[in-house]
């Protein structure tokens, strides 16, 4: 039950890497592989038919555990303790640019997007 009022008031979009490095490493884990799961389903916004984009997330992502994608999430911002700041997802999302942008780059005729 506690988990629960861990998670209510910090699941907002003001949830951040201090609060994240606090949580219990299950929920950071499913936290993490949920957000994997959204960008390898979801097209990114300026994103059109064929979803290069979205694809090359679906391949980059498909094999990796939760635990090696929270991993790399705390790999990125070991490395770029600059881009720590902000809201978790896009701290996420970023981590997961970085780790897929040689398939993003490979399959996307713009290149990598940015992420938002």
């Amino acid at each position: 039950m506690s988990l629960l009022f861990f998670v209510g008031p910090s699941a907002g979009a003001d949830f951040t890497y201090e609060e994240y490095i606090k949580a219990p490493e299950v929920w950071k884990r499913g936290f993490v592989f949920g957000i994997s799961q959204y960008m390898s389903a979801v097209a990114q916004p300026d994103e059109e038919p064929p979803y290069p984009v979205r694809t090359a997330f679906q391949r980059c992502l498909a094999s990796s555990t939760d635990a090696a994608l929270a991993h790399q999430v705390e790999a990125y911002v070991a490395a770029n303790p600059a881009n720590s700041k902000g809201p978790m997802v896009a701290i996420v999302m970023r981590a997961f640019f970085s780790l897929c942008r040689a398939d993003i780059e490979r399959t996307s005729p713009k290149g990598a997007p940015s992420p938002r």
